[in-house]
């Protein structure tokens, strides 16, 4: 069962990343803590770069790992997605609105019942696998209802809009990802795989930051709080998850990973002030309820 807190952790800094992140994207005051930058191309590098000190500790902590066979591999392949995917990320919840992008997400577990039984050979159990449909049917029909679009609004923006379709291929992508997240650390530890992965992407990105945003060292010094905890967050997100990773089916913990719309829900309400907290709420029990499906045996 350890590995259910660890998920469920997960789920919770990754919607405290999201909103400092949806800050820095969108408005706040120039003169705050969370100064807005509103440069996809930085927040993307800093999500890496700033999760060096944390993770270089996890390691120090945990000691170097013996290295397998597929770790390169599977380090190479991972970064070359991850290079693409988190530069798309940040772009399409520029593009268009968050109610009509981040559905989009929730498809990540369904494309993974075609990825992970092929790259993994792993398979859900019956109980398992509605689990997810659950916690994917709550976590989708609450960001749906924002704005009273309808159901299928994300659908029928496919055509219309760039930002779902944006988001549906990085969530494609990152069902890839999350099982060579398993490969490789699997083939070293945790806390390798995490410093190796940030260490290379943020190499990788920086590039694109010098080339693609307008004077970004103004930008980093101005917005460095927020962005340092913008990479804290999402690594505490990802220290969880890659530990969890170690003790059950990456379907299941990228599954519960989408309960952070429910301390999004939260967040949304109390920080935002953002209203429909009671039908939010009931969505969230469906996802509640999809995770004891998953849990108990």
């Amino acid at each position: 069962m350890l590995w259910l807190f660890l998920a469920l952790g997960t789920a919770f800094f990754e919607a405290v990343k999201d909103v400092l992140s949806k800050r820095q994207l969108n408005s706040c005051p120039e003169a705050s803590l969370f100064s807005k930058s509103g440069d996809e191309y930085l927040l993307a590098w800093a999500y890496s770069a700033f999760g060096l000190p944390l993770s270089g500790a996890y390691l120090w902590w945990s000691g170097v790992p013996q290295i397998g066979e597929g770790f390169f591999l599977a380090l190479a392949a991972g970064v070359g997605l991850n290079l693409i995917a988190v530069p798309l990320y940040m772009r399409a919840i520029k593009a268009s609105d968050l109610s009509l992008t981040l559905p989009m997400l929730t498809f990540t577990p369904l494309f993974m019942l075609g990825t992970s039984p092929v790259m993994l050979g792993e398979f859900p159990g019956f109980w398992g696998g509605l689990g997810m449909f659950l916690i994917i049917a709550g976590a989708y029909a609450m960001h749906v209802g924002r704005g009273g679009r309808g159901l299928l609004a994300p659908f029928r923006a496919l055509r219309d809009e760039p930002g779902p379709r944006i988001m549906l291929f990085v969530a494609l992508l990152w069902s890839v990802a999350a099982n060579l997240d398993k490969i490789g650390l699997v083939n070293s530890s945790p806390a390798f795989w995490l410093f190796s992965s940030f260490c290379v992407t943020s190499l990788g990105l920086l590039p694109m930051v010098l080339l693609k945003s307008h004077q970004p060292l103004a930008k980093l010094r101005r917005n460095f709080p927020g962005l340092l905890l913008i990479g804290l967050t999402g690594t505490l997100a990802l220290i969880l998850q890659m530990w969890a990773l170690t003790m059950t089916l990456a379907v299941y913990v990228i599954s519960i990973k989408r309960i952070s719309v429910v301390f999004g829900v939260l967040f949304g309400h109390f920080v935002f002030q953002e209203q429909g907290l009671a039908r939010r709420l009931v969505c969230a029990v469906l996802m509640v309820a999809g995770v004891a499906l998953i849990v108990v045996p």
